[in-house]
């Protein structure tokens, strides 16, 4: 896996964090390992071969890392695709998924056909049954470094979710170079891709919720954050601010339309912000 702990500008917050493209449709999964306590967690499971679960595997392994949790940020097939195999290996970790995204994930092995992924097993096999629901403005705390705040970020799916450090880091004057982003680390599943966003043609899906979703993310957190995709290279929301067309027409939209999203979907915002 690709260590973005060493590579982004996150240090200084006590964890490691890694990723990995994986399968047909380069899906990333992400891992984030607490340095002191070793806890982990596996965000979108969705390697498709041995040599991908390897890479996820030696990367814990390496880290010694006791896996707690496996968080999903919507129940499509090609963020799912690994699952089972990942709680086989590891039986023990809590499964996280978005009570709307329950429809999803449930078809999401027949929905794969249609994408030409094939998943391991039975075709009538279920998936694993989650065991815990996301919830909008809760907070998951893995070890003692890491913190993730939930941020409901429905359009490209109804119950689609951000994973968010939302810690704000000192800058430290004499050691820039060194020193790791002040703002926080967006783990943003298919809602903002560098360039692009998550399509909307699904039965399911919502232009106008994905808009809305767009401008709750600048509306919450600083320029400076770092979004880290379900797909695509990282990226910052300062950078598509200026560079992403889907960005500027929710940046665009009047502020009523906006706080209307808000209150349809209940976000609490406040209780993020905390």
């Amino acid at each position: 896996m690709r260590d973005l702990s060493k590579r982004l500008p996150i240090r200084g917050r006590g964890y490691s964090l890694a990723s990995k493209s994986c399968g047909p449709l380069a899906c990333n999964t992400y891992a984030v390992v607490c340095e002191s306590t070793k806890d982990a967690a596996v965000i979108d499971p969705s390697f498709s071969t041995p040599h991908e679960f390897q890479a996820l595997a030696k990367f814990l392994e390496d880290r010694d890392a006791n896996l707690k949790h496996v968080l999903l940020t919507h129940g499509h097939p090609d963020h799912v695709f690994g699952i089972s195999e990942l709680m086989r290996a590891w039986p023990q970790p809590s499964l996280f998924l978005h009570p709307l995204e329950e429809s999803n994930y449930n078809e999401a092995r027949q929905v794969g056909l249609d994408f030409g992924l094939r998943f391991p097993g039975d075709d009538d096999e279920a998936l694993p049954t989650p065991t815990h629901s996301l919830i909008d403005g809760d907070v998951l705390k893995i070890g003692e470094s890491i913190e993730l705040s939930v941020v409901h970020t429905p359009g490209h799916a109804p119950g689609h979710v951000a994973f968010v450090d939302r810690r704000r880091l000192a800058m430290d004057p004499r050691r820039k170079e060194d020193s790791g982003s002040t703002g926080s680390v967006l783990i943003s599943g298919d809602l903002l891709f560098h360039g692009s966003v998550g399509r909307t043609d699904f039965h399911n899906s919502s232009m106008d919720d994905l808009y809305a979703s767009i401008r709750r993310l600048y509306e919450l957190f600083d320029d400076d954050s770092i979004v880290l995709s379900g797909h695509t290279t990282p990226t910052f929301l300062k950078k598509e601010r200026f560079a992403n067309p889907f960005v500027d027409l929710a940046l665009r939209r009047p502020l009523d339309w906006y706080e209307e999203a808000r209150e349809r979907h209940a976000w609490n915002d406040d209780g993020i912000n905390d």
